[in-house]
C-alpha cells in the first residue's frame, strides 16, 4: 500500500473493525483497528500519518496480562504494510507465544516491579 487510505481500506476488507478516539473538542486523536483470531488479536493504533504501532498479542487469562508476540512501529503506511504482511497465526513465519516482541516495545518504568525500578 502506498497511502494510509488504501491501507485502511485493505484492513477493513480483511475484517478489521475501527474506532476513533477524540479529544474534548471532537478532534480525532487516534484511530484504532482490531482483528481477533482464536488465540490472538491484531491491533493497529494510528496517532497521525507519521506515528503508528501495530501489534499481535494474546491475552493470558491465567495472569490477566497481555503478551505481545510481534510489533511494528513507524509511519502509518509502514505499520499498515507490516500488519498486512503478517502471516496468520499457525502459518509458517507467524509469531507465536514463544516469540519475542521487537526491542522497540515500550515498557513502563518507575513503578514497583516495573522494568528499571530499583
Amino acid at each position: 500500500m502506498h497511502s494510509v487510505d488504501d491501507g485502511l481500506r485493505a484492513l477493513v476488507a480483511r475484517g478489521y473493525r475501527f474506532l476513533q478516539l477524540s479529544d474534548r473538542e471532537d478532534r480525532i486523536c487516534a484511530v484504532i483497528g482490531t482483528y481477533g483470531w482464536a488465540e490472538y488479536y491484531d491491533r493497529i493504533q494510528i496517532n497521525d500519518e507519521h506515528d503508528a504501532v501495530a501489534t499481535r498479542a494474546v491475552l493470558d487469562s491465567a495472569v490477566e496480562a497481555e503478551e505481545v508476540v510481534w510489533s511494528s512501529s513507524g509511519d502509518a503506511v509502514t505499520a499498515i504494510n507490516a500488519l498486512l504482511d503478517l502471516p496468520e497465526p499457525g502459518e509458517p513465519g507467524a509469531p507465536g507465544r514463544t516469540g519475542r516482541a521487537r526491542s522497540g516495545l515500550w515498557l513502563p518504568t518507575g513503578g514497583p516491579g516495573a522494568v528499571g525500578a530499583g
